[in-house]
């Protein structure tokens, strides 16, 4: 396992540096908040291979000793903390990761509350599974670390982000227009394809109009420093 996350680690690393360095080069909207996070999510996977490569010395030493002297109980006491430390770690990046998503997912909304409370409702309570199935096993009211609780949850968060991003990128691409194309393809009652043909002349214009709401809101910006570029020149003259 310690091997699989070297190279994981290996990878993230190599992308960490990438995506600094296109940040530093760029003037972008929120360059210092996606920083901090990609910062973030390097410290914790530092912190994260570290007890990883940790534990597994340990339990070379555990193999070698052996279980039974006390020396080799106080080895599998050190296991058992730093296995918790990492579940510990996970859990808290993995919350700092899905808010990175969600932050993208609240831009992409047009910086719009309502789409992103559902996720992070689920964010939150991903975590906060996590850290109780984490102490669960601490308090040895759970004979083992049952991880399918956090796991089923991080897997419903993930689902919903990405439908939410996935869904205010149809809308914004006009990729909606292929729906009724594709949706015509299908055999199907007549009734049936008179009612979504019904829709589709309509759906020509809807998807056109749903880009001209974030389309539209680049151009006062635009217009904005357009303006005071106009008005730095008049004044300099």
């Amino acid at each position: 396992m310690a091997g699989a996350e070297l190279l994981g680690y290996g990878i993230h690393m190599v992308l960490f540096i990438l995506a600094m360095c296109i940040l530093a080069r760029r003037k972008t909207a929120g360059k210092k908040l996606l920083m901090i996070y990609i910062v973030a999510m390097a410290l914790f996977g530092t912190a994260q291979v570290a007890l990883s490569v940790a534990e597994a010395v340990r339990t070379v030493q555990l193999f070698v000793q052996g279980g039974t002297t006390s020396s080799g109980r106080r080895l599998a006491k050190i296991i058992l903390a730093l296995d918790l430390s990492q579940c510990f770690i996970f859990f808290t990046n993995n919350l700092v990761s899905d808010s990175l998503l969600l932050y993208r997912c609240f831009i992409i909304w047009g910086s719009r509350w309502p789409p992103v409370v559902l996720p992070g409702i689920l964010i939150v309570a991903t975590c906060a599974v996590g850290y109780g199935a984490t102490a669960s096993h601490i308090s040895r009211s759970a004979p083992a670390f049952d991880a399918i609780a956090p796991n089923v949850f991080g897997a419903v968060t993930n689902l919903v982000l990405v439908a939410f991003t996935v869904i205010a990128m149809i809308l914004e691409s006009g990729a909606l227009l292929f729906v009724p194309t594709i949706i015509l393809l299908i055999p199907m009652p007549a009734v049936a394809r008179a009612i979504v043909t019904g829709i589709a002349v309509h759906l020509i214009n809807i998807a056109p109009t749903l880009i001209i709401r974030p389309t539209a809101g680049t151009y006062p910006s635009s217009t904005a420093a357009t303006s005071k570029s106009a008005g730095a020149s008049h004044k300099a003259e």
